[in-house]
């Protein structure tokens, strides 16, 4: 294949305009901890660098600006976060408690993601969740995320390699998410596979699914192997500060055929983090500040050039004071049908 058919019509020699982390979307609902991690004593978390105390009290969930045992003026201290009150909307959720950020006023729990192959009101096992961090703004990690070709490179061991005799994408897109789907026909099977797994088959047909929420970088990651087993996973990539991205993840166990696999593949979780965080990390000052390098692409790329574009729809709508949720965010396709996973209550 020659370069110029590697590239797409959009992937002309120009200046980046791409510069992730300058922007602060606000209104929208952050799963900053699992349930299970929060009692009588509080935690601390972060959303944007603004401070979130989560404890609970007469067993409910409460959310402050502020430390219980902190000695402040409420009514002079507390900021429209919070609408003065010193207490933000705060719901459980998918064995998850999320945050508002942003006017309270606004808070809707129907804006929460849904989250088909998560039960609604209770949690998936301990040995299924975790948290890792990345050093680096969310975008670049949902772009990364979206670039579901990466994993032949930094995943290789446990994904396979890029080898395959055909490899197609598509990509679906709201206001407010992205998705990609990406199809490969015989492609290699894994070291992972092979060695662990038992898997004899060289090579495999794979369907792959990434979908992002763009305010809140809430994604789903999936796969379907022709051989191998696999299960969903929703990663919560909340940015708790410019540069440090807080990555909860859970899977859905009862979704995998496997039994074993159900308990081994969450044990890679910060394998596979570590991969991410080495090339991730190294990405911030590439466009910090604002350079005249080439931006150029190939046809893969195509969901995060659509994740940019919906990303700077969004930023143009909030500068401009609307921070609404446009009606097509429930007018797309039905995402458990897309990841091919049963829908929970």
């Amino acid at each position: 294949m020659t370069k110029h058919e590697l590239l797409t019509e959009k992937a002309i020699r120009q200046p980046s305009k791409w510069e992730p982390g300058n922007f602060i979307l606000r209104d929208a609902w952050f799963p900053v901890t699992e349930t299970r991690q929060v009692l009588d004593r509080p935690v601390r978390r972060t959303v944007h660098s603004q401070p979130y105390y989560i404890w609970r009290e007469k067993g409910q969930y409460v959310a402050s600006e502020f430390h219980p045992a902190m000695a402040v003026d409420i009514a002079r201290e507390a900021s429209a976060f919070t609408a003065g009150t010193g207490r933000y909307p705060v719901v459980e959720q998918y064995g998850y408690v999320w945050v508002w950020y942003g006017n309270p006023d606004n808070a809707d729990p129907a804006l929460i993601p849904d989250i088909p192959f998560l039960p609604r009101h209770r949690s998936m096992p301990e040995y299924a969740s975790g948290t890792n961090y990345f050093h680096c703004t969310y975008e670049l990690v949902l772009e990364n995320i979206l670039d579901l070709t990466h994993i032949d490179f930094v995943h290789g061991n446990f994904s396979g390699t890029h080898e395959s005799e055909d490899d197609r994408i598509s990509v679906e897109s709201t206001s407010e998410t992205v998705t990609m789907i990406r199809r490969v026909k015989n492609k290699a099977t894994s070291e992972y596979q092979r060695d662990v797994l038992g898997i004899k088959e060289k090579t495999q047909d794979v369907t792959a699914f990434t979908h992002i929420f763009i305010r809140s970088g809430v994604c789903f990651l999936h796969a379907h192997f022709s051989s191998a087993p696999s299960m969903p996973l929703m990663q919560t990539n909340t940015p708790e500060s410019r540069f440090l991205t807080r990555a909860n993840f859970v899977f859905a166990p009862h979704e995998s055929w496997s039994k074993p696999f159900r308990r081994t593949w969450p044990k890679t979780g910060p394998m596979v983090a570590e991969q991410d965080e080495s090339v991730l990390n190294p990405q911030n000052p590439r466009y910090l500040p604002h350079g005249d390098e080439p931006d150029c692409h190939t046809r893969f790329d195509t969901a995060g050039l659509r994740y940019r574009s919906r990303l700077r729809d969004l930023i143009n709508r909030q500068k401009q004071g609307d921070f609404s949720y446009l009606p097509d965010m429930a007018e797309g396709s039905d995402i458990a049908q897309v990841l091919n996973v049963k829908r929970l209550s």
